[in-house]
């Protein structure tokens, strides 16, 4: 969820040889310990052992290199050569042949040190799977009875012993046999887990990119409030950083969203709720229960609007374009018609005004529409704003028949610009339309201020006039809206359109008077 939380690494074979291993180590560290014991007790307490040392000599130079072969086992398992395999057969065997040897200078099966054996070939079965130790409780068994036979031949041990000897080889395959059978059950329930913490780890890891590549925010709370975990759109939606998230209440960070919160049972609200960030920003809100805490869904209420308005609007066009196809065939007979009795009319020239007036009115709202309807045809294309705006602004004051003395052309910068040339004509034309019409109409009232900012070229067309009430100012680039008699209410909304369509913004600057600013990319970038 927040992006500090913990994906466990995946389990992959070295993990598992370096358990062997490790494991190896033990059991050689085992081997220096019993070894060091051996000699530490014979020379600390001597005869007072409750074994007898019969042959000292053999006892204490069989436990000096029993030591010895455990030590110089440790730079092999630390260098890890030769195979593991090989190491492991290679110490069972040595440990094997050093009980043995020990166990004859203690005095043959009577001594008890057979039993050592055990812990060797239980130790293998572990380390291995079990496998080779019923191999190994082979080779000890047989060591054991060899090691007996010889003491009945030349120490004149006695024949009875044979049953003990042959009880303890029988418990050598006894424990080979366990130990085999609950190794590879162990390692199979070893090898189940592992597997499913892999899975785990892997499900945790792509349940945390999905929830955070989410378009909603998403926060999870304790039961009492405070923030456990969150996603990035969950930081956008709240303008807060991560460090102040964490374990923050929700009451301290979002005192809109924690009311909700509180209230979610008692008034059984099930539908979906809007709140107001701390930063301004129109969230809808939900949750649900998880354990003893909750999840809160967020969701950005202005781009749902943004959505649901293009849907809406994306309908529109398509009832609109078939609309307009099917008006301009007629309106413009009509038209046609009024310019030819204007032609021989007397008094009846100003009905035929009022009709090519609405006309042409008509006539303008369809190319509106077209134009909604091919907004998204950008071509884009680099070119010098320093070439553009003038040779505009001299066919614009022509074509509309006004001074040029009422505009000032403030050029800034002649950087190069990435825009589509015809639609940002289309554009300008619009915005010096409407700046002509609301402003004073005499010199220096509408001025056009070309600038660089940063990676930008910014354009911003201002008038004298009074500008757009705040009220008004939410639905300015609304379609069908206008302030103005005989307007359509789509030039706004196009210009727009066509602004984010060639990659580009759009947008009306508070203050006292009317100020529209374009931010296009840069071409030379």
């Amino acid at each position: 969820m927040n992006p500090a939380s913990h994906i466990v690494a995946p389990y992959t074979g070295t993990n598992h040889d370096d358990l062997f291993w490790r494991l190896l180590l033990y059991f050689n560290i085992y081997r220096i310990i019993l070894g060091a014991l051996f000699l530490t007790s014979y020379f600390i307490l001597g005869g007072k052992l409750d074994f007898v040392v019969v042959d000292p000599a053999f006892f204490v130079y069989g436990s000096a290199a029993y030591l010895l072969v455990g030590l110089a086992f440790v730079m092999p398992i630390a260098w890890r050569k030769p195979d593991f395999n090989i190491q492991l057969s290679l110490q069972v065997c040595l440990d094997i042949a050093f009980v043995v040897f020990l166990m004859h200078a203690c005095g043959g099966i009577q001594s008890g040190l057979g039993l050592l054996l055990l812990v060797s070939l239980a130790a293998s079965g572990l380390i291995r799977h079990g496998r080779m130790t019923l191999f190994f409780a082979a080779l000890a068994a047989i060591a054991v009875l060899l090691e007996h036979t010889y003491d009945i031949v030349h120490l004149d041990a006695s024949s009875t012993n044979y049953v003990q000897a042959g009880m303890l080889s029988i418990g050598y395959f006894v424990i080979g046999g366990l130990m085999r059978v609950l190794a590879q059950s162990n390692w199979e329930s070893v090898e189940l887990a592992r597997r499913r913490e892999a899975d785990l780890a892997s499900m945790e890891e792509i349940n945390h990119k999905v929830i955070q590549d989410l378009q909603d925010g998403i926060l999870v709370l304790d039961g009492e409030g405070r923030i456990v975990s969150w996603n990035l759109q969950a930081e956008s939606l709240l303008g807060a950083k991560g460090d102040t998230l964490q374990g923050a209440p929700l009451e301290k960070e979002e005192p809109q969203i924690a009311r909700l919160w509180q209230v979610r049972e008692a008034a059984s609200i099930e539908e979906n709720l809007l709140a107001t960030t701390k930063k301004g920003r129109r969230i809808r809100v939900r949750f649900a229960p998880v354990g003893g805490g909750s999840v809160v869904f967020l969701e950005d209420w202005d781009r749902i609007q943004d959505q649901a308005r293009q849907i809406k609007l994306a309908a529109l066009g398509r009832l609109t374009a078939n609309v307009a196809h099917e008006i301009r065939n007629p309106l413009s007979s009509i038209t046609y018609a009024a310019e030819l009795l204007l032609e021989d009319a007397g008094g009846e020239s100003r009905l035929l005004d009022i009709i090519l007036e609405n006309s042409r009115r008509l006539d303008s709202m369809v190319q509106d529409i077209l134009r909604f309807n091919r907004k998204d045809r950008a071509n884009a294309e680099v070119f010098k704003v320093g070439d553009f705006f003038p040779t505009f602004l001299e066919q614009f004051c022509k074509i509309q028949k006004v001074q040029r003395e009422c505009f000032s052309l403030e050029m800034g910068t002649d950087g190069r610009v990435l825009f589509d040339k015809s639609h940002l004509n289309q554009v300008m034309w619009n915005l010096c339309r409407n700046a002509w019409r609301h402003s004073q109409q005499k010199p220096g009232s509408i001025v056009i201020r070309v600038s660089m900012d940063g990676h930008s070229i910014v354009v911003d067309v201002i008038d004298d006039g009074p500008g757009v009430p705040e009220p008004l100012q939410a639905q300015l680039f609304e379609p069908f809206f206008t302030t103005s008699e005989g307007g359509t209410g789509l030039g706004l909304y196009i210009a727009r359109e066509i602004v984010q369509a060639n990659d580009a913004q759009l947008a009306y600057v508070e203050g006292s008077c009317g100020h529209f600013r374009i931010r296009c990319r840069r071409g030379d970038e």
